[in-house]
């Protein structure tokens, strides 16, 4: 089974954003947005992976595969807890996202996308620490670039299947 959801990611990414960040509507972030659309854009558009890589993926994902849905399900937490204004469980879903995105961060490197995979668990592990201490404002943009990495991750990944 593979994960396919850049589109998904990138929506609950800036909605998370905009409600983590204390605005009243998501175009406070229409630019962060066009930003991580436009990075999706082109990770889509990037050269296909060879078949080596491809095989390699299949591989990876035995262990790999378990840690990109912890972080789809760490982010989708998130957003739900924001969305409830509930800072408890935002503080705790910053401390499950940092703990998921440092295990996957000692996982080898993927064959393919390597430096989207080095970039999301690096900028998830990040915001995570700062959701847990209560900085939401903080977590933002670590969440946005994070966001944009699994978007290309995925997307770079998902070109292995089709």
């Amino acid at each position: 089974m593979r994960i396919n959801h850049p589109a998904a990611i990138a929506l609950a990414g800036t909605i998370l954003a905009a409600a983590l960040a204390g605005c009243t509507s998501v175009t406070d972030h229409a630019a962060n947005a066009a930003a991580s659309a436009s990075a999706a854009a082109t990770a889509r558009t990037a050269a296909a992976p060879s078949k080596a890589s491809c095989t390699e993926l299949t591989a990876w994902n035995q262990r790999g595969q378990s840690a990109v849905k912890a972080l789809y399900a760490d982010t989708g937490a998130l957003t739900a807890d924001a969305h409830a204004n509930n800072p408890v469980a935002v503080a705790t879903a910053g401390r499950k996202l940092t703990s998921d995105a440092i295990a996957a961060a000692t996982l080898p490197v993927p064959p393919v996308a390597a430096g989207s995979w080095k970039t999301l668990t690096a900028a998830y592990a990040a915001a995570g620490t700062a959701l847990a201490k209560g900085d939401a404002t903080g977590a933002v943009p670590q969440l946005q670039q994070g966001n944009t990495a699994i978007s290309a991750f995925s997307s770079a990944t998902a070109r292995c299947t089709s």
